[in-house]
């Protein structure tokens, strides 16, 4: 058996600065998200390396921020500090760890080692940097944990469905049970050092929990470099680093995308991060007819019966990937998997047949709401 190798990293932050690309698994690139602007600022500076400038701002509450393309979106780096020079150092050094999980695991880099692992057409076995074999297991391990909702060897079937998208076909049934054939993360096998595939046609997509990983990677590196209160954001997918300054938790509205005007969902988090996925987001049409984004890796088809699914976790990396999971579970499944899981919560949107949409929740999801059960019953 033929070994490949794919560039090795020393550690995040050694990584190279480059212009952002997407995970998204959707056919082509679509706008950043809107979300909600900082404050007026009162005083910007700008903090160069030998890679990269990073524009760092300040608000009136006395927060630093910096907002830079990434992942297909943007991403937006809160922390406090004393003094401009304090926060730009926190803030450049959690920019680097996310350009560094875009450099290490973007399929759109010819150099990556995912790209390297997806063009070994499963001849060999490919040397991987350990963090990208630690999201590899990760990624296995919540496969295993949701019964293959959740899979990062979906990309076949991603193929698959854009390329129907294009041609405004349907793709038949024997096309996909041959891609199937091509699915599964059974079908991954890793080491300590290298991953293979075991059957030829086999790729790898890590849409579905780079953004965790990049977050979760973020936090940690603005807490080494001395952060204790900060948020990173990218896309409205969020962690939290303790509290906001003034002590109290950080307060973040949930995307609803029912219709009217519903009474906003605000969650009150400190050292959690919250995710959410769901038929809403991103959507192609073929003949017509709409479809979402998200593909059931079991059954190749595209899900429709929840438009909105919100995790809350301790890491970024949990809530991404679950998020994924249970937008093709449903609200059953995705309550019984949640409810057995320590320090996880979830809120799920259902659509019914008649179009009407439908909230579920965890037993103590409403303790992490700003006005608890009776905010969520009321909305």
């Amino acid at each position: 058996m033929s070994n490949i190798t794919a560039p090795r990293r020393c550690s995040v932050l050694t990584f190279a600065i480059a212009l952002a690309f997407t995970y998204l698994p959707a056919c082509e690139r679509i706008e950043p998200k809107k979300t909600e602007p900082p404050k007026e600022q009162e005083t910007r500076s700008s903090h160069q390396t030998e890679e990269y400038t990073l524009d760092v701002k300040r608000d009136r509450s006395g927060r630093y921020f910096a907002r830079q393309e990434a992942m297909g979106t943007w991403a937006t780096l809160t922390t406090a500090a004393d003094g401009d020079s304090e926060a730009s150092f926190i803030l450049i050094h959690a920019a680097a760890a996310i350009k560094g999980v875009e450099e290490a695991m973007s399929t759109y880099r010819p150099e990556s080692g995912i790209s390297i692992l997806n063009s070994s057409l499963g001849q060999g076995e490919v040397e991987l940097p350990p963090d990208t074999i630690f999201v590899l297991e990760e990624a296995k391990r919540i496969s295993r944990l949701t019964g293959g909702a959740f899979d990062v060897t979906y990309a076949p079937l991603r193929t698959l469905w854009c390329e129907a998208g294009k041609a405004d076909r349907l793709p038949e049934n024997s096309e996909i049970a041959r891609t199937l054939a091509s699915v599964g993360s059974d079908k991954l096998v890793l080491t300590e050092r290298s991953a293979r595939f075991t059957f030829p046609g086999m790729e790898v997509d890590l849409g579905g929990i780079a953004k965790g990983v990049a977050i979760d990677q973020a936090v940690e590196a603005m807490s080494r470099a001395g952060s204790t209160s900060g948020l990173v954001d990218i896309g409205g997918d969020m962690r939290t680093l303790g509290r906001r300054p003034d002590g109290e938790p950080w307060k973040i509205e949930i995307n609803d995308p029912r219709p009217g005007d519903p009474p906003p969902i605000r969650l009150l988090l400190a050292d959690r991060a919250v995710a959410t996925s769901g038929d809403y987001m991103r959507t192609f049409e073929i003949a017509g007819k709409r479809f979402s984004h998200i593909v059931d890796p079991r059954t190749g088809q595209p899900v429709k019966s929840v438009p909105s699914a919100t995790v809350v976790a301790p890491e970024a990396i949990t809530a991404d990937s679950l998020a994924t999971a249970i937008s093709v579970l449903g609200p059953e499944e995705g309550l019984d998997l949640v409810e057995g899981l320590e320090g996880v919560e979830c809120l799920i949107m259902s659509r019914g047949p008649d179009g009407a949409v439908t909230l579920h929740w965890t037993a103590g999801f409403p303790a992490l709401v700003q006005g608890g059960e009776e905010s969520l019953a009321g909305s």
